[in-house]
């Protein structure tokens, strides 16, 4: 997957050099941070988008927000806005259960979307402080076990404070993507260390990031291509939401063994 093109090189000598990733054990868990307006839930479809098409994960959408940028994929069994995002998750994590239970390994990733996860935390709190505990504990046993069984999250928040993870997990992320101007605290508490100086994020336009991605060497600086059309990104991600299995067609899979997932 590709997460955007090498920004230094891009500006000097405009030339599209690839970041990439390669979605499996190594790599399930993807966090992407930056204020409103920085990028990041557009830059997210173009990632869905990719894992789609490129048929590298099947993906679930979780929007609490029910963002506009989204709004074309209402009505797919794959995605859920609003209160209906809870129970997105909830399967989501139901179908990880099963799959640990029955020690299966699917030959397919499978990746659950979540956006604006402060927001969705700071909503469920205000419902019922337990279900706020829920949705921790289920996307942190996730990210804490989840890349052995090709199980994984890509979650967006606006700023990543240990508080909205259960203990330790947040360092579970294997790719850290951190869109626009950001503090130096939030880029200290994501594990940046000492970027600041050298890349100053206050010049960064809307989807442009800093990239730290697990076993390689050094922080890189990012652009994510601009989307013309953003509607017909998203119509195209709709295109194959609906052709993927739902989440309880996957569960009924898990029931009947590892051939079946593999091949739905």
């Amino acid at each position: 997957m590709i997460l955007g093109y090498d920004r230094e090189i891009w500006k000097e000598f405009t030339v599209k050099v690839p970041v990439t990733v390669t979605l499996g054990k190594n790599y399930s868990h993807f966090l992407l941070t930056g204020k409103s307006g920085s990028g990041k839930s557009l830059s997210a479809n173009w990632y869905m988008y990719q894992m789609l098409h490129n048929r590298e994960s099947r993906v679930y959408i979780a929007d609490y927000k029910a963002g506009e940028e989204y709004e074309a994929l209402e009505g797919s069994p794959s995605y859920a806005s609003g209160e209906d995002a809870f129970q997105m998750v909830k399967d989501f994590y139901g179908l990880f259960q099963e799959i640990r239970k029955n020690r299966l390994h699917p030959q397919i990733h499978h990746t659950i979307y979540i956006e604006e996860w402060y927001g969705f935390l700071s909503y469920a709190e205000g419902k019922d402080k337990k279900l706020k505990t829920e949705l921790m504990s289920m996307v942190g046993e996730i990210l804490a076990v989840g890349r052995g069984l090709n199980i994984g999250i890509m979650l967006c928040v606006q700023r990543a404070d240990a508080s909205h993870f259960s203990a330790g997990t947040r360092e579970q992320f294997q790719t850290v993507i951190c869109f626009g101007r950001c503090s130096a605290e939030q880029f200290r508490m994501l594990g940046f260390h000492g970027e600041l100086e050298s890349n100053p994020s206050s010049n960064y336009k809307a989807g442009e990031a800093l990239v730290l991605i697990d076993c390689q060497d050094s922080v890189r600086e990012i652009i994510v291509p601009f989307i013309e059309n953003e509607d017909v990104l998203c119509k195209q991600v709709r295109h194959y939401l609906d052709k993927q299995p739902t989440i309880a067609e996957l569960i009924q899979a898990v029931a009947e063994g590892e051939s079946r997932i593999s091949s739905v």
